[in-house]
């Protein structure tokens, strides 16, 4: 049953939940109406369909042992190079060059893999249901809380005006698979006419331009993908002007080059002219569509038709890969120039089988790929360092409790051997050629709360994910205490509140006693724990970031996080078994 309340962002989630006893911290701060400070003051999420996570990662090993990709060379009993295989170069660059600014995960979707429901749960941290798992096609709108409703929407009236400069009003941008507008009718709904009409409300949400794109030809490798690519540049670098940056004339033809279609550049979205489908308009142009947007969601569906028009292992997906790499180095280009703080999240919704098919759970359909990239740092090696141990204490809580030998390997474990990049590699005998490399692995929905918190967003009411450690653990003052432990605090009473209030809005709620029981001694555990950490923080403040206290806050911030876990892993069993 999904839930119709929405998380308020000046009402902290700590309000009215089973063992909460302190008031103290049940309101957002009034100053900011927000749950968690935000890191970034911009978005880009890039989905790029079907991106598999060993098409995302990178192999030394690979590109000097294989070094081509020439077919012919199978029948003489020597190795080639998967064709999907080294063409995200961009990811490997930076993640190296750039360490505290980016980081790939395995990205391990629920099942069924289709792209309506994974972006139903990318967008509220829900899981699937059995009534979900039989469409992909005829979606019905979302009404449950999401981080895109979210951002579409104003703050509300709890917070503190007097304080409070005037609320921010969101503008969005929409480039892509038409599926999100199914989901999302009134969140994504292009504002164009009312401005012209003089009826888009003040104070209101924003401008939004949105352009969809059909998605159902899975023949068609090229119309959606040109479709996104030649508009993103307008939104990206400032608009054309006499004696501008030799640089900038460089990348707007690369934009160019790279649409297929040249047909597909010569649109005619961004034309002066009144009775031209323009984006424009009195009060939005060329330089407010660049200098001010605040989201950009753009969705490309290249990679998923070349896997079910010809399958993975051919020739026409790493020209695809090529071209999602090529557009994502631009993108960053444009973003590193930029001062404003800007995440970009590229991300596969699923992956696919050898046969270029999904829907189903095998590996290689759930395991898709994350990249989280910004031009600020957002994490370090201190952090991850910090994040490591709390997984590695929420491991070991998860060992011992009744629940923990029946979750799923993804949630027992927080990393993962690419087995699928060894796999298609054997030798003559059977054996691997080399080893797997080891991943940071997650799961999928987790990104909900992750992207909620670090844009200063609520996460939404019905999220079971949990926010990805290394995001946070490098936030050391955020409101006087870690960050890791006031996102996995706050995302633990999330969790718990919407159990309690799934359990008080229905009797046939389907739970069992022992794991209700569970959950509430795990999650009062944890407010013990915390009440403690703050007790010893209280009479020696001084000593906050010498070793004794931090191992504390990390063994804390492990027992909300395998709280979060054991929660999700028992309503994954209820919930979303398939026999698909």
């Amino acid at each position: 049953m999904v839930l119709p309340d929405r998380s308020l962002p000046s009402e902290l989630p700590f309000r009215g939940i089973y063992g909460t006893a302190d008031t103290s911290d049940r309101t957002a701060t009034p100053e900011t109406c927000e749950w968690y400070p935000a890191k970034f003051e911009r978005a880009i999420v890039l989905v790029v369909d079907a991106m598999r996570i060993d098409f995302a990662t990178w192999s030394d090993e690979l590109n000097t042992t294989f070094s081509t990709d020439d077919e012919s060379i199978a029948g003489q009993g020597q190795h080639r190079l998967m064709p999907y295989h080294n063409r995200l170069p961009i990811i490997n660059s930076l993640s190296k060059n750039r360490p505290d600014q980016s980081m790939l995960y395995r990205f391990r979707a629920d099942p069924p893999t289709t792209t309506l429901q994974r972006l139903k749960g990318l967008t509220t941290g829900q899981l699937p249901t059995f009534i979900d798992a039989g469409s992909n096609f005829a979606g019905s709108a979302i009404d449950e809380d999401s981080w895109l409703q979210a951002w579409r929407q104003l703050p509300d009236g709890g917070c503190n005006r007097t304080t409070q400069p005037p609320a921010h009003s969101r503008n969005l941008v929409f480039l892509g698979d038409d599926t999100w507008i199914s989901l999302f009718p009134n969140a994504l709904s292009d504002t164009r006419a009312a401005e012209v009409n003089g009826t888009l409300p003040e104070p209101g949400p924003g401008w939004a331009r949105i352009r969809p794109f059909p998605s159902l030809n899975v023949w068609d490798l090229d119309t959606v993908d040109d479709g996104v690519i030649s508009r993103l540049p307008m939104f990206l670098l400032p608009p054309e002007a006499k004696g501008q940056d030799r640089e900038l004339e460089q990348q707007r033809e690369q934009w160019r080059q790279l649409v297929k279609q040249p047909h597909m550049w010569a649109h005619t979205d961004f034309s002066k002219v009144p009775e031209a489908n323009s984006m424009l308009s009195d009060n939005v142009g060329l330089t407010q569509l660049h200098r001010d947007w605040d989201m950009i969601i753009a969705h490309g569906l290249g990679v998923d038709h070349c896997g079910h028009r010809f399958g993975p292992d051919h020739s026409a997906i790493s020209q695809k890969l090529a071209q999602m790499n090529q557009a994502i180095e631009l993108i960053v280009s444009a973003i590193d120039r930029d001062d404003r703080s800007t995440a970009l999240f590229v991300f596969g919704d699923h992956g696919m089988d050898s046969k270029g098919d999904h829907g189903g759970d095998s590996p290689r359909e759930v395991d898709a790929a994350l990249w989280m990239y910004s031009n600020k740092k957002w994490h370090s090696r201190q952090g991850d360092e910090r994040a490591a141990r709390v997984l590695a204490n929420a491991q070991d809580i998860l060992s011992k409790i009744p629940l923990g030998a029946s979750l799923d390997e993804d949630l027992r474990e927080s990393w993962w051997y690419n087995t699928h990049l060894r796999d298609d590699y054997k030798g003559a005998n059977g054996g691997h050629l080399f080893e797997a490399p080891q991943l940071r692995s997650i799961s999928q929905i987790d990104l909900v709360s992750t992207l909620s918190l670090s844009l200063g967003l609520p996460i939404p009411f019905n999220n079971l994910g949990t926010a990805i450690p290394e995001m946070f653990a490098a936030d050391d003052d955020a409101r006087a205490e870690w960050g890791l432990l006031s996102v996995l605090r706050l995302n633990a009473a999330q969790v718990l509140r919407y159990i309690e209030k799934y359990v008080d809005s229905s009797r046939s709620h389907g739970f069992a006693d022992d794991a209700l029981r569970l959950w509430r001694i795990m999650y009062e555990r944890a407010e013990v724990s915390y009440r403690e950490l703050t007790d010893v923080v209280a009479q020696t403040p001084k000593k906050r970031h010498q070793p004794p206290i931090r191992e504390l806050e990390e063994r804390v911030a492990a027992e909300y996080f395998a709280f979060t876990r054991v929660v999700l892993g028992s309503l994954r069993q209820m919930w979303a078994q398939f026999d698909i």
